[in-house]
């Protein structure tokens, strides 16, 4: 199956030349779950704060994606 994966922040780090937000397509097996999807774009799973899948947050790691689901991953955000 594939989804549209799209970086933000610093986890663009991950996929040099890609902007923030820029979606790119992602091949995974079918039953993949989020905390699949993070290890397959290489990143570490501590550094991904927020998910979010069609549009809605999602807090389970292990909830399963479907083929077609457009997925957004960010860090932990900071300031002051």
């Amino acid at each position: 199956m594939n989804v549209e994966v799209r970086l933000h922040a610093t986890l663009t780090a991950a996929r040099p030349g890609l902007r923030a937000g820029e979606p790119f397509p992602v091949e995974l097996p079918e039953g993949a779950a989020v905390s699949d999807l993070v290890l397959t774009v290489a990143l570490v799973p501590k550094e991904v704060h927020l998910v979010m899948v069609n549009g809605r947050i999602v807090h389970d790691r292990a909830t399963r994606l479907e083929d077609g689901d457009r997925v957004g991953l960010f860090p932990p955000v900071g300031g002051g």
